[in-house]
C-alpha cells in the first residue's frame, strides 16, 4: 500500500518537537508532506520570520531526506482561522494534488483536537484514498513556538539548526586601522564559542591580484557586495550560536569607497551600498576610535551612523586600553543576550 504522511503548521520557528513528528510522519509513511503556511503579518512574520523565509528554512534542514517534501501555503488572501477554515482546507487539496497522485493511504498528523473532524470529514470525502487522522503529542519535549519566540536565546537547543538564524544577536565592530578592532572581535567570538567574519576587502585584492590604489568603481561595487555576502554566510554557519561578531561591514566599505573614488563615481555606486546596509541588521555596533583627534574616517564614520539611523544601537569605546575595552564590549554583549531572553 502506498501511503502519504502530511504534517502541517506555521514553523514559526522549527523546533525538534516539530522535527520528532516529522520523523514519525515520514517512518510511518512511503513519503511525507511538510506544509508550511501563514500569512503577511502572521506571528512568525512579526517575529522576524517570514513565511517564505521558514519555507526556505525548512527546505534546508530537510534538504537531504528524499522522502519528504516541503510545501508552501500562502493564507493572506483567504480570512484568518477560524472564518477562513473552507478556503483553507481546498488551498491544502489544490497544493497536495498539483504534488502528488493521491496514494492509497493519507495520514493527517494533527496537534489540536479541533481539526480532527473537519479534515476527516473534508477530506474523505473528496479523496478515495484511506484517510487517517492522527493526534500528536505537541508536548513531547516540553516546548512551543510560542516559548521559543519570548525566550529564543534561553531556549536555543529546541530551535533547529536553519531557523536558529532569525535569532542570532549579530554584533559590528568598527574603527580605524591599529585600534584592536579584528583582535576585539576574534576574541569575543572565541569567548562565546561562535563565529565571526573579517574584512573581505583582502581576500579581493588577494584573488583578483589588484593593489588598493588600482581599485575603481567596479570593484567597489564588487567588494561592497561581497562584504555583505561574507558576513551573512559565517551568521548562517553551523559555528554561530546566539552571537555573532564582524568586524567590518558594508558601510565601512562604503565609506572606503568614498574616500578613493571620485565624486561621481561613488554617487553611481552608494545607492548599492546602501540597499545591502538595509539588508543588515545589528542588534550593537560597538565603535573603537583613533587616538589621533580629528581622524576624518571617524568622523565620516558617526556621520554614517546617523544617515542610516543606527546610533540608537551603537556604543563608543573611548579612553580605553585594549582589556578595557574587551571588558566593556563583553559586559555589552551579556547584557545584549540577557534581553534576548527576557524578550
Amino acid at each position: 500500500m502506498k501511503s502519504l504522511g502530511i504534517y502541517f503548521g506555521t514553523f514559526a520557528p522549527c523546533h525538534v518537537g516539530h522535527f520528532e513528528q516529522i520523523v514519525r510522519a515520514k517512518r510511518e509513511n512511503d513519503r511525507a508532506f511538510v506544509i508550511v503556511s501563514g500569512y503577511d503579518g502572521d506571528r512568525g512574520d512579526l517575529a522576524g520570520m517570514s513565511l517564505k523565509n521558514r519555507v526556505k528554512a525548512m527546505r534546508e534542514l530537510l534538504k537531504d531526506d528524499p522522502t519528504v517534501s516541503v510545501l508552501m501555503l500562502d493564507e493572506t488572501a483567504i480570512p484568518k482561522y477560524p472564518a477562513g477554515w473552507a478556503p483553507w482546507l481546498n488551498m491544502l487539496r489544490e497544493s497536495v494534488e498539483q504534488s502528488t497522485d493521491i496514494t492509497e493511504r493519507v495520514t493527517f498528523y494533527v496537534g489540536e483536537d479541533e481539526y480532527m473532524k473537519p479534515l476527516d470529514d473534508y477530506f474523505s470525502d473528496c479523496w478515495e484514498a484511506d484517510v487517517v487522522i492522527t493526534r500528536v503529542d505537541r508536548r513531547v519535549t516540553g516546548i512551543s513556538g510560542t516559548s521559543i519566540r519570548e525566550n529564543p536565546l534561553f531556549n536555543w537547543d529546541y530551535v533547529t539548526r536553519p531557523f536558529r538564524r532569525f535569532f542570532v544577536k549579530n554584533v559590528l565592530i568598527i574603527g580605524g586601522a591599529g585600534t584592536g578592532k579584528t583582535a576585539l572581535t576574534r576574541d569575543l567570538a572565541r569567548r562565546y564559542s561562535t563565529s565571526y567574519s573579517l574584512e573581505y576587502m583582502p581576500d579581493f585584492l588577494t584573488e583578483r591580484l589588484v593593489r588598493e590604489e588600482e581599485l575603481d568603481i567596479k570593484d567597489f561595487h564588487e567588494i561592497g557586495i561581497g562584504q555583505y555576502e561574507h558576513n551573512r554566510r559565517h551568521i548562517h554557519s553551523p559555528g554561530t550560536r546566539k552571537v555573532f561578531f564582524a568586524d567590518t561591514d558594508v558601510m565601512m566599505t562604503k565609506l572606503f569607497a568614498k574616500s578613493h573614488l571620485s565624486e561621481q563615481d561613488f554617487n553611481h555606486v552608494a545607492p548599492v551600498f546602501d540597499f545591502y546596509i538595509s539588508l543588515q541588521t545589528w542588534a550593537l555596533i560597538i565603535v573603537l576610535p583613533t587616538a589621533e583627534s580629528g581622524d576624518e574616517m571617524y568622523e565620516l564614520m558617526l556621520a554614517e551612523l546617523d544617515s542610516q539611523q543606527l546610533r540608537d544601537r551603537t556604543v563608543i569605546l573611548e579612553g580605553m586600553d585594549y582589556y578595557e575595552m574587551y571588558e566593556e564590549a563583553h559586559r555589552l554583549v551579556d547584557e545584549l543576550l540577557a534581553d534576548g531572553r527576557d524578550n
